[in-house]
């Protein structure tokens, strides 16, 4: 019976003192869980055993933040040691696994990264202002830059690339987008970068915003 309510989602219990597996299971339902998804303004918490989280914001200066350290979502642990443009506390309904929250009007066209502190958790997002389609065709080494609305081509779309080699993080190209849009990011002239592991890619609109996109490499 405790099995069967563990599959309908119950919390497991425990039933055989001593029985270690059953331990195992009922401290692992105790300890806390935090994680962050961010679509549009919107953004959502799953959780479990947290009565309580801070949600930071810090303010980013997109391109010279890409340029200082290119593969910013998976770098934001880099502001924990820097003080946010503004916290708030946000109390979590017992019970609920799922809690959802706006982002503050100022930074609903903002870049910003997004961090939430609880039960000794953390779980961040960084969040892009734009109105830009960006799609990688990774096999082919592409980038399209389109309308976020309409899916007009962008042409004159600012584009820097960086690259994590066995070297380190290295530059590897810049450029604009063609008139349908589109841009070649893994074809250079130079040599000596070492074995290219994956890119970051920098997309940057003066009329549309910007956004940050990792892809891998061609398989040639």
């Amino acid at each position: 019976s405790a099995q069967i309510a563990e599959i309908e989602g119950g919390t497991p219990k425990l039933i055989e003192e001593g029985n270690r597996e059953q331990e195992q299971q009922a401290a692992a339902a105790r300890e806390p869980a935090l994680e962050l998804a961010v679509e549009g303004t919107k953004a959502t918490l799953d959780h479990e055993n947290i009565k309580e989280v801070t949600v930071n914001y810090y303010e980013m200066d997109l391109e010279f933040l890409f340029s200082t350290n290119p593969f910013v979502s998976s770098g934001t642990s880099r502001f924990a040691i820097i003080q946010p443009n503004k916290s708030v506390n946000l109390k979590l309904v017992k019970g609920t696994k799922e809690t959802s929250f706006q982002l503050p009007d100022e930074y609903q066209a903002s870049n910003v990264i997004v961090e939430v502190l609880g039960g000794g958790k953390r779980a961040s997002k960084a969040v892009y202002a734009n109105n830009l389609k960006a799609t990688l065709s990774e096999r082919m080494g592409l980038l399209t830059v389109r309308h976020g609305k309409s899916g007009k081509a962008l042409p004159k779309v600012y584009v820097k690339v960086y690259a994590a080699t066995t070297q380190g993080v290295k530059f590897f190209k810049d450029g604009y987008t063609d008139l349908r849009g589109k841009f070649d990011f893994a074809s250079v002239s130079t040599t000596g970068l070492g074995q290219i592991k994956n890119f970051s890619i920098l997309v940057m609109s003066e009329e549309h915003g910007a956004t940050v996109l990792e892809a891998a490499v061609p398989q040639r």
